[in-house]
């Protein structure tokens, strides 16, 4: 290969020099390194780039140029694609440094003037491999090239464009304005561009006319325009005027919308840094779900807060999924959640989940989730907040509560007893001393048979007493099924019946027919009505009527309950406090305020509302509404399905 000439190895330092130092002589054109591209370029002229401002240029996405889908020959233009071909030539046959000046196409069409310039890499045949470098778009410098370079002078072409030009000689005196220009700050051809323009006494500090002697000049500076009030960015060429002396472009490119979207993606970013760093602090577990890379729900983001809840580093998490930190028996029903949002569903009600730790503790949370959106893809993003230690505060409250019911019934249940058992006593008295009698006496055997038959209805009686108790106070952890909510009611009766009998109060019942069946906990459910019950027993020491109705809302989808008393009433201060933990309107020893408090809890835990209504003197009515279950065939319904699957399963 032959070495490169003197001229040669001149036009190489020449250029090191620019892409260096960034000065050239006042006759040239000059470029500011913030508009460089780094790219290296193939044999097949396809690119890799490292820069979005490719866009700008080319008016092509960078994917387009990332994916092959455009290569770089294919937008040159098609006069100066030889010139672009031969610059390569001429490179292999020197120094292997590329350089050249070609126009390309735009995307919309339109023409612009590109400068390359890079280094190729050969394999070992001398072949062209590739080529790294920088290039850069050189439009307006070409043009006012071209303009003042020729006798005419034509600046028509100016008129079309977009963002404002003017030129000033060496004095500051404007000879040209382009018409944009002109109809944003008026015609000052003549003027000192200083004052017209930029409302200044003195030039403006990013003029080249007094530094370019010295060569540091600054190219690029933003400006609000005081007569537009809008913001620009000043660009400064010199140029060399048709009489020999140096004058300058000016470039002016309106950049108003671009700083206005910065600042709000500035201050976006700093209410997300706020909104974050509150989070934190509350312990609000915050992070983003999406299918990626072949897990399904896997966790694209997690703030501090939700590391500290599940006891992983946020760069373990994103290499786990949602099913990894689920309890198994939650799993099913969060995963069809996830899929049922990223098909676009809403669902607004947040729920409890039960997930492991890192440690494998189980934990219980409290989430909400919504569908967003992550790197342009569909997402779940959601907010968990720990609630383990408030619900084993709940479960304790709960069985508390439970406990002192109990205890407050077995007094009650034992009076209720002893009526049976005395009949019991007596009647085995009655058949002893027939059974005792020699010779037996046969007329006497239906009184025998009668006398036994009283014995086990009584002791059912008991039986059946004692069965309701232990069924009531027997702990169990929550476990919702489907359940006839008059079955819930009447057992929950049946306990209370002999406490209301003592206050002569009598128990009235209105049940709707065909009500669907309720999902829920059956005992704790049952709490609740206990403890809204006994509220109304308690409250007519004198007697009265005990109503307890039953409806389903179609319109609303609710079942609804209503606890009628025609007891002394609640004062108005006192209802608005009634649900409150520890409130109570009762005498000292007769309770703690917690019996209406757990029974709210419990319905609000089904999803549910009670609400009450009373006057002093008159009484009080509870209103309970709850969603039914998924299956919302009635009682008799259901019963009758039951009895034809069980019929046809034994008949096969």
């Amino acid at each position: 290969m032959a070495k490169p000439t003197y001229e040669e190895l001149q036009r190489r330092v020449g250029e090191l020099e620019k892409m260096v130092n960034f000065k050239i002589s006042p006759q040239e054109f000059y470029f500011d390194t913030r508009d460089l591209i780094y790219f290296k370029g193939y044999r097949d002229w396809s690119l890799d780039l490292y820069d979005r401002k490719i866009e700008d240029i080319t008016g092509y996405k960078l994917e387009d140029f990332l994916d092959r889908k455009v290569k770089w020959l294919d937008i040159v233009y098609d006069k100066d694609k030889e010139i672009a071909r031969e610059a390569v030539k001429q490179a292999l046959k020197t120094d292997k440094y590329y350089l050249a000046e070609y126009r390309i196409v735009k995307e919309s069409g339109d023409l612009s003037w590109i400068k390359i310039r890079g280094f190729i890499t050969t394999d070992a045949n001398g072949d062209f491999l590739s080529v790294r470098g920088v290039l850069n778009d050189v439009t307006l410098e070409k043009y006012g090239q071209f303009t003042f370079e020729s006798k005419g002078g034509g600046l028509a072409w100016t008129n079309s464009l977009k963002d404002g030009l003017y030129i000033i000689s060496k004095d500051h005196r404007i000879v040209f304005m382009n018409q944009t220009l002109i109809d944003l700050v008026g015609d000052h051809i003549g003027e000192v561009c200083y004052e017209a323009l930029f409302d200044r006494q003195t030039p403006c500090p990013w003029s080249v006319m007094d530094q370019i002697e010295e060569g540091d000049v600054c190219f690029l500076q933003e400006y609000n325009l005081p007569k537009t009030r809008r913001i620009f960015q000043v660009r400064s060429i010199p140029i060399k005027l048709e009489d020999g002396s140096i004058g300058k472009l000016g470039h002016l490119k309106d950049i108003t919308e671009t700083r206005k979207l910065e600042l709000e993606v500035e201050e976006f970013a700093g209410r997300q840094r706020a909104i974050e760093d509150a989070a934190n602090r509350a312990e609000l577990g915050i992070f983003i779900l999406q299918n990626h890379e072949g897990i399904e729900a896997r966790f694209r983001y997690a703030n501090n807060a939700f590391s500290t809840i599940t006891g992983y580093e946020s760069i373990e998490l994103l290499n786990k999924g949602l099913t990894d930190l689920v309890h198994p028996r939650s799993r099913q029903e969060a995963m069809e959640r996830y899929q049922l949002r990223q098909k676009g569903e809403t669902q607004d009600r947040a729920y409890e989940i039960d997930m492991v730790r890192k440690d494998g503790m189980p934990i219980t949370v409290h989430g909400s989730f919504a569908l967003s959106s992550h790197e342009g893809k569909v997402a779940t993003i959601g907010f968990l907040r720990d609630i383990t230690e408030r619900k084993k505060g709940e479960k304790a409250l709960w069985r508390s509560q439970r406990l002192a019911s109990v205890g407050r019934l077995a007094a009650e249940i034992a009076h209720e007893m002893n009526n049976p058992l005395t009949s019991v006593l007596t009647f085995c008295k009655l058949a002893t001393g027939i059974v005792q009698q020699e010779p037996f006496p046969e007329q006497r055997l239906s009184d025998l048979r009668n006398y036994i038959s009283y014995l086990h209805s009584e002791t059912e009686r008991c039986a059946n007493i004692s069965r309701n108790l232990l069924d009531f106070s027997r702990q169990s952890e929550i476990e919702i099924r489907e359940n006839d909510i008059h079955e819930i009611l009447d057992k929950t009766l049946t306990i209370l019946r002999h406490r209301a009998g003592l206050d002569e109060i009598k128990i009235h019942t209105d049940y709707a027919a065909e009500l669907p069946f309720l999902s829920c906990d059956f005992k704790r459910l049952q709490q609740a009505f206990v403890n809204i019950l006994w509220n109304a027993i308690e409250a007519m020491p004198e007697g009265g009527t005990l109503t307890v109705t039953s409806n389903f809302d179609r319109e609303k989808d609710r079942i609804e309950i209503q606890v009628s008393d025609t007891g002394v009433g609640i004062p108005d201060d006192d209802v608005e406090r009634i649900f409150e933990p520890f409130f109570t309107s009762k005498a000292e020893g007769k309770g703690v305020g917690l019996g209406l408090s757990v029974a709210y809890g419990i319905i609000r835990q089904h999803h549910g509302e009670i609400h009450i209504h009373s006057k002093v003197g008159e009484g009080t009515r509870f209103s309970i509404q709850l969603p039914p279950g998924s299956n919302t065939l009635s009682v008799e319904e259901q019963k009758e399905e039951e009895y034809i699957f069980t019929t046809a399963a034994h008949t096969k």
